[in-house]
């Protein structure tokens, strides 16, 4: 289960990032993207996969359209090292942990 708090602009996450949660967040974002650039703190996603990353990517575009940029801090090492693996290092604004 993936729980997203949102306060203005600053976007936590925390629990499961993974095929079913990526999917009901590409159906239905729950993530406001009209409150300008983004910053969101990936530290307490427990689990993850190459969907999440999906996600992030999506985000990132959505968050473009409406003219602002979106961050993604705090990622685990794990999610680094699969960002790397498919080239989505430079692509992703990620910060590790």
């Amino acid at each position: 289960m993936l729980t997203l708090t949102q306060s203005g602009n600053q976007v936590k996450l925390s629990g499961q990032l993974d095929f079913d949660s990526v999917a009901e967040q590409l159906r239905n974002p729950s993530i406001r993207f009209d409150v300008g650039d983004l910053s969101v703190d990936l530290c307490e996603i427990s689990r993850f996969n190459s969907a999440s990353l999906a996600l992030l990517l999506e985000w990132m575009k959505m968050a473009q359209q409406k003219g602002a940029q979106i961050k993604y801090h705090n990622a685990p090492d794990q999610l680094m090292a699969i960002a790397r693996a498919y080239g989505l290092d430079h692509e992703l604004p990620l910060t590790s942990a």
